[in-house]
C-alpha cells in the first residue's frame, strides 16, 4: 500500500497532466467548411494542387479527412500520423503531400 496524497500532491498532478494535454498539438486533417482542399508536394513545394477528397469521416461533429485521391495516379491515399501528411507508394519512390491553407 501506498501513502496518502496531500490535496496539493493532488493538485500539482492535475496541473501536470492539464498543461500535457494543453500543449499537445492536434495534427488531425479536418475538412475546411468550402471543402476545397489544397496539398503541397514535398518535394515541389512552391506549386499548390487541389485535392479531391474521397472519403470523409464525422467526429465530434467535425469532419475529418479520410482519403484523398493522388494527384499523379489517382490512387486513395491514406493519412500517415508519423509523416503527418498523406502518402502513395503506388508509383516509384514515396509521394508525401501536405495540406496547405489557401491564401
Amino acid at each position: 500500500m501506498g501513502r496518502r496524497q496531500t490535496l496539493m500532491e493532488k493538485y500539482r498532478l492535475l496541473m501536470k497532466a492539464y498543461k500535457r494535454k494543453r500543449l499537445k498539438v492536434d495534427n488531425t486533417p479536418y475538412l475546411p467548411p468550402d471543402g476545397v482542399v489544397y496539398i503541397m508536394d514535398t518535394f515541389n513545394p512552391e506549386k499548390k494542387i487541389r485535392a479531391t477528397v474521397l472519403e470523409v469521416k464525422e467526429k465530434q461533429h467535425r469532419k475529418i479527412i479520410s482519403s484523398i485521391a493522388c494527384p499523379v495516379c489517382g490512387n486513395p491515399m491514406e493519412w500517415d500520423d508519423k509523416w503527418e501528411a498523406f502518402v502513395c507508394e503506388k508509383h516509384g519512390k514515396r509521394a508525401i503531400y501536405e495540406i496547405v491553407k489557401e491564401k
